[in-house]
Order: structure tokens, then sequence, then C-alpha cells
């Protein structure tokens, strides 16, 4: 399955405001040592865009020269009041932010994607 131009230049646009903002999220992350990180990869079983998307951010932290130090989330797994639920997957969230600029779901959240 081919992914369409839209996908990949809408991809390619995320990860490139993501090597802008990870600096500022490694400062951020250094200063509040006990949290989990700023960068949550939401993906769930099946999802087919989850390897390029996993690819993409890899490669992009790698141009940082930054740990790839991120959770990875199953969606499924999420309690079903928590909103990231309600993100098709694959998302990135940076601080709780899609990276895309999707505002976080509010409920009654969307059947997963």
């Amino acid at each position: 399955m081919e992914i369409p131009d839209c996908v990949t230049r809408g991809l390619g646009l995320g990860l490139a405001v993501l090597v802008l903002i990870t600096p500022v999220a490694l400062l951020h992350a250094n200063a509040h040592t006990n949290s989990v990180g700023p960068i949550v990869f939401l993906t769930r079983e099946g999802c087919v865009n989850t390897t390029t998307m996993r690819t993409r951010l890899d490669e992009a932290l790698d141009r940082l020269g930054a740990a790839k130090d991120f959770a990875v989330i199953d969606a499924d797994t999420l309690s079903e009041s928590d909103a990231r639920r309600g993100y098709g997957t694959p998302t990135v969230l940076f601080d709780n932010r899609d990276l895309f600029g999707m505002p976080e779901p509010a409920p009654p959240l969307p059947s997963p994607t």
C-alpha cells in the first residue's frame, strides 16, 4: 500500500517541527528528571503507518544527535477516559500535544483509527 503524497508531506512537516523543538524538549526533560519525557509515540496493533512514522521519528532524532528516549504507548491499553485514546494512530505527542496540531480529543472519544 502506497502512502499518499499529502500524508508523506505532512509527516515530513511534522518531523521538521520536531527537529526544531527537540532541543528545547531535551532541556525541558533534563529539568524534570522524574517525568517520562516530552515525546510519546502512540500506536496500536495493526496500524499500517506505524513503521513509517517510527522510522521517520528515529531519523529525526538521529539527525539531532538526540537519544531515542520516548515512550511508545499502545493506545488500546489506555483507560477509556484517557483522551489520548481519541487520537488516530500513529501519533507523536510532544508535551502532551499532537505534533501536527490536532487538538486533544474530548469526550465522547472517537472510535480507534
